[in-house]
């Protein structure tokens, strides 16, 4: 079930994948965090959902674009130019979800958000574990998923950088959300992207459940709320 659960998961996102090709460690560890039972599992990303409020916000960062052909009556774009049409080599900055039609039909070229750039990556590969992954974007690894399936020269080092930098954090996340109270989470979390936050909801959630079987509270027998609230009318009637 454990496994089942880690293949329906990483299959909403092709790149995910390879974090199992990674050593045999790290496969366990990484199925023994995320599956869980039907009340933990996580929701499910925005892929293939097309109507994602997630996928809506993330795409809608600003990315600096240069037109390599000319553009009739899209002048506006272009706040320093006085003419009507946009013209060849303009700059202009356009939300991310309108890059991939434009790149791919070679209107457009765009310089890649700075936190996907070698000098960023190599933060990453220095020491990932330290870095606010939710100030450089809350959408960090779903952007940059986005990013590189764009086919561009990195895209399979940006693609290689967001699978380690997530295997590097899971470790240090899992032992996070099993070993720190109600009211440190805030401050845990300050740091983590969207990702990394349900996947320390998870492990809290899997923590909680096996510290109840373990005291034998998963399988205990409550009485229902309204059979105990018909006890009480009954007790009443009896009494007056």
């Amino acid at each position: 079930m454990a496994a089942r659960f880690l293949e329906d998961y990483l299959s909403l996102n092709p790149w995910r994948k390879q974090i199992i090709l990674s050593n045999y460690y790290d496969r366990e560890m990484i199925i023994s965090f995320v599956a869980v039972d039907h009340f933990g599992r996580l929701p499910k990303r925005y892929s293939p959902n097309y109507f994602s409020i997630e996928d809506i916000v993330l795409q809608d960062v600003r990315v600096s674009c240069k037109f390599e052909v000319s553009v009739p009556k899209l002048g506006m774009l272009d706040q320093s130019a006085d003419d009507q049409d946009l013209k060849q080599g303009s700059k202009v900055e356009l939300p991310f979800w309108m890059v991939p039609t434009l790149h791919a039909k070679k209107v457009i070229t765009f310089e890649i958000p700075r936190h996907y750039k070698v000098n960023y990556r190599q933060i990453l590969q220095a020491d990932s574990i330290v870095v606010d992954l939710h100030k450089w974007g809350p959408y960090f690894y779903d952007l940059g998923h986005h990013v590189a399936n764009l086919d561009l020269k990195d895209s399979i080092d940006i693609k290689k950088s967001l699978v380690q930098t997530l295997l590097n954090r899971l470790r240090h996340i899992m032992d996070m959300s099993q070993h720190s109270t109600h009211h440190e989470t805030v401050h845990l979390i300050a740091n983590l992207d969207e990702l990394e936050r349900k996947l320390f909801a998870v492990g809290q959630l899997s923590y909680r459940s096996y510290k109840e079987w373990v005291r034998r509270e998963s399988s205990k027998i409550n009485t229902a709320a309204l059979v105990a609230s018909h006890r009480k009318r009954k007790f009443a009637e009896v009494t007056v």
